[in-house]
C-alpha cells in the first residue's frame, strides 16, 4: 500500500513567499551546509503526521472539516530571524510569529484533538509558532549567516490566515515539493464579509 508523506498547515500568500525568498537569497552563498526551504514550500505547520496510507486521507479530511466548522479566519504577522534551540547551536532558522502567534496556537490544538481519534499521537512539545527557512546539517561554515541575522529586518505586515491544508511532501534530490490535498476554509469575519470581497 503506498504511502504520502503529510502534514498540515496555513499556506501563506505568494507574495509573501516571494518577499522571504528575497530576504533569504544573499545568505544562500554563505554556507553549503544550511539546506533552505525554497521560497514555493515556505508554510506555518501545523501539525507533522509523517508518512500515512491513502486510504486514511478521507477520515482525516472528515474529522479536520467537522473540528474546523465555523472557526475564524484571523491574521498574523512574520518578522525577526532566529534559530532553535538557539543562535549559539541552531538546528533551525526560522522567522518569528509576533502577532497572531496565539490564534495559531489554538488552531494547531484544534487540528491536534481532532486527529487523536485518527491514530496520531498529540505532540509532546509545546506548539511554537514560526517559520522554518532553513535546516542545518552541519555546523561548519554557518558562522558567516549567523553573523548576518540580527542586520536582517523582514516584517510581512498582516497576513491573513483564511484556511487549512492537508499537504502532501514528495521528497526529491532538489528538495521537498508540497502540494495540497484538502483545504479547508476557515470562516470569514465580519470585516472580510463587510468588504464584500
Amino acid at each position: 500500500m503506498p504511502t504520502i508523506r503529510t502534514f498540515i498547515a496555513v499556506d501563506l500568500p505568494a507574495e509573501v513567499k516571494t518577499q522571504i525568498g528575497q530576504v533569504i537569497s544573499p545568505l544562500r552563498p554563505l554556507c553549503r551546509s544550511i539546506r533552505w526551504v525554497r521560497s514555493e514550500g515556505l508554510h506555518l505547520t501545523l501539525k507533522f503526521l509523517g508518512e500515512i496510507e491513502q486510504q486514511q486521507l478521507p477520515e482525516i479530511f472528515t474529522a479536520l472539516e467537522t473540528a474546523l466548522s465555523g472557526r475564524p479566519a484571523f491574521d498574523f504577522q512574520l518578522s525577526g530571524l532566529g534559530g532553535f534551540p538557539n543562535l549559539r547551536r541552531p538546528r533551525v532558522l526560522w522567522i518569528g510569529v509576533p502577532q497572531g502567534h496565539e490564534p495559531l496556537r489554538e488552531l494547531a490544538g484544534v487540528v491536534e484533538k481532532a486527529l487523536i481519534p485518527c491514530g496520531f499521537a498529540p505532540e509532546k512539545r509545546p506548539f511554537s509558532a514560526h517559520l522554518t527557512i532553513g535546516r542545518i546539517r552541519s555546523p561548519q561554515g554557518i558562522q558567516a549567516v549567523l553573523e548576518r541575522l540580527p542586520d536582517i529586518e523582514y516584517d510581512s505586515g498582516p497576513i491573513p490566515a483564511g484556511a487549512v491544508k492537508v499537504m502532501k511532501s514528495l521528497l526529491k534530490p532538489t528538495g521537498a515539493e508540497y502540494s495540497a490535498l484538502k483545504v479547508i476554509e476557515l470562516k470569514a469575519t465580519a470585516r472580510e464579509d463587510a468588504g464584500g470581497g
